[in-house]
């Protein structure tokens, strides 16, 4: 990636899950904005990643040959290139998995058709209901993902297999779970619970009393007779009591199943594993999650309690769209920069300056010049999305990799046990 778009591919993704957030959102605000932010960013990130077809992309008979330092001249026999055997990503083993090894794949746009009849009949038998909810959006984006994704061009096929299991993790993580228990007892999801009391109410209490506003969650309310977890009293400018209930958009279920959906996708199309890295980073996704719904409910209520009923209410349409997006550029940019995602490829800054050859002789410096020149070319090629000389499988902009001084790009897992370049045969960097 180009140094000179790197912030404006954080930029596109911070559009492209707000406008996410507004339209499956039960959002006040309107949702073709959402639907506008979405075509936005994504145009943005498309743009921030396209990078002409580099040398490293092209079939072996049309790329031409780069010629070996005469110092280090490979023999004959070792420039055939041996069968590699092919790298796999967790996205391309989940979506295996998912159409049995290919074998649905032809048929996606047909269940994209189905859902969606299945969806019209949910609504008219069962739900009785012509509006469109949080879960019908949900199901409509698998549907319309399930619709284009075999026509989809193949250099945005990374592109488009997290979008697919963007929606599919998005719909198994929100719309089953919820339709479940809507079904089996008889109404919405209720937040009236102890865990909506310690993990919201009571955090966003003690948040506002830390700066003199005294709110409280007193957990039974008087009006109702009963126990209300989800329920919390601030006083007016006017004296007079501010009743604040926590309902399932405030209580952030639906940004913690889009931040979570978003962040295994991308995982699956950039790795062939979790690891610890990866579970920290969504260990902390999750409570960044929590922390700014937290915020956002105590600026709703200090609002409340100094501008009033209508200004608060004001707020809560409206802030939270703002809040979500502040944290999602937090996120990703804590993300990008542990994983390495906004670096540019084969830019190991471990590597010596000068390689020398196994027996240790020096280089001229006509040919360092030489090295040099390839060094740079081999940088150009790192930024688009070449492939990996060894397993011919493309590059990625978080994978970590290494560049050769003769120019050639591999992943770093793909020489994990070798010790000298295939190509020129120099000495890789001792570990």
């Amino acid at each position: 990636m180009r140094k000179d778009r790197r912030i404006w591919f954080v930029l596109g993704l911070i559009i492209l899950f707000g406008g996410l957030n507004l339209t499956i959102l039960l959002s006040h605000l309107s949702r073709a904005i959402g639907v506008l932010m979405i075509i936005a960013g994504l145009a943005v990130v498309l743009w921030a990643t396209e990078e002409k077809t580099p040398a490293a992309a092209l079939p072996s008979a049309a790329r031409p040959l780069e010629a070996a330092p005469p110092s280090v001249a490979t023999p004959p026999a070792a420039r055939k290139r041996a069968p590699r055997p092919k790298k796999k990503t967790l996205a391309s083993n989940l979506i295996n998995l998912l159409t049995l090894d290919g074998i649905l794949k032809p048929y996606l746009p047909i269940f994209g058709i189905l859902i969606i009849a299945v969806l019209i009949m949910f609504n008219a038998l069962v739900s009785r209901s012509t509006y469109l909810g949080s879960n019908d959006f949900v199901v409509m984006l698998l549907a319309g993902v399930l619709l284009l994704y075999n026509y989809v061009p193949r250099k945005y096929r990374v592109e488009r297999d997290f979008a697919l299991l963007f929606s599919v993790f998005l719909f198994a993580i929100l719309v089953l779970p919820t339709t479940i228990y809507a079904l089996a007892a008889g109404g919405d999801v209720d937040t009236n619970s102890r865990l909506t009391y310690y993990l919201l109410s009571v955090p966003t209490v003690m948040l506002v009393n830390l700066f003199g506003i005294p709110a409280v969650t007193p957990g039974y309310n008087p009006g109702l007779g009963d126990f209300a977890y989800n329920y919390i009293e601030v006083p007016g400018p006017d004296g007079n009591i501010i009743p604040v209930s926590i309902g399932i958009s405030c209580a952030g279920l639906y940004s913690v199943a889009i931040f979570i959906s978003a962040f295994i996708a991308f995982v699956a199309v950039e790795y062939n594993r979790f690891d610890r890295k990866v579970v920290k980073l969504l260990a902390l996704g999750i409570f960044l999650a929590w922390v700014a719904n937290i915020i956002r409910m105590a600026i709703i209520i200090a609002v409340g309690r100094y501008h009033g009923w209508s200004a608060m209410e004001w707020t809560h349409n409206n802030i939270g769209e703002i809040i979500f997006m502040l944290w999602i550029a937090i996120f990703w940019l804590i993300l990008f920069k542990y994983l390495g995602v906004l670096d540019d490829l084969g830019g190991d800054k471990s590597i010596p300056g000068g390689a020398k050859s196994a027996a240790g002789s020096k280089e001229s410096k006509n040919e360092e010049g030489k090295d040099e020149r390839r060094g740079r070319k081999g940088e150009e090629k790192a930024k688009g999305r070449g492939d990996c000389e060894i397993c011919q499988s493309p590059l990625s902009l978080s994978i970590p990799a290494h560049r050769c001084k003769c120019g050639r790009i591999y992943h770093r897992e793909c020489i994990a046990d070798a010790k000298n370049c295939p190509a020129c045969h120099r000495a890789f960097p001792k570990k």
